[in-house]
């Protein structure tokens, strides 16, 4: 499927912005990695940190998406596509006004619940597709994180990696053989 317009429930961007699902395949940005941000201004930044880590919080042993560094994924995925840049900002620079206007008081100083009042607001309004960009960048940081992945691990028994390094199984025994072994041939010579 295209995406150029809304189709079954799918939310595609118009022409006249950037659609981030399409232009991230030129991006590899390394999950868990240190890094600084490059794009966003500390104010920005700030408002960025408090955005994942109301999106993910804290919960157990896991920490909130801000403490693995998501926010500086997104950041750093914005720097490597250029055309996500605007929309980004935008967003950001659209969270602090609402959070100037509804809370009177900074995104960064609201409680968490006001906080996460003020992204489903947000959401609400979001025609530019930003709040799903940052949504769906926070996620892959938060949970490609090893931090957040040994928590997992510990917490509910599933690893990452089993898929790949697989599981003990016990061994075979090669004794439940023999009766098929004894068996005349099933098949005949061409």
């Amino acid at each position: 499927m295209a995406y150029d317009r809304k189709q079954a429930g799918h939310h595609v961007a118009q022409a006249d912005r950037p659609d981030y699902r399409l232009l991230i395949g030129r991006a590899e940005v390394a999950v868990g990695q240190a890094r600084d941000f490059s794009v966003l201004d500390s104010a920005r930044a700030a408002t960025l940190k408090a955005w994942v880590a109301t999106l993910v919080p804290a919960a157990g042993k896991r920490p909130d998406a801000a403490a693995v560094g998501a926010a500086e994924y997104v950041d750093a995925t914005a720097l490597l596509v250029p055309a996500l840049r605007p929309v980004l900002l935008q967003a950001i620079d659209q969270l602090s006004l609402l959070a100037a206007v509804k809370a009177g008081k900074a995104f960064t100083e609201c409680a968490p619940d006001e906080r996460e009042l003020l992204l489903r607001e947000l959401e609400a309004s979001d025609e530019s597709d930003a709040f799903n960009m940052v949504r769906d960048f926070t996620y892959e940081a938060y949970y490609g994180h090893p931090r957040v992945l040994a928590a997992l691990e510990e917490e509910t028994g599933w690893s990452s990696t089993s898929p790949t390094r697989g599981s003990l199984m016990p061994p075979f025994d090669s004794a439940r053989l023999e009766r098929v072994r004894s068996l005349p041939p099933r098949w005949r010579k061409a």
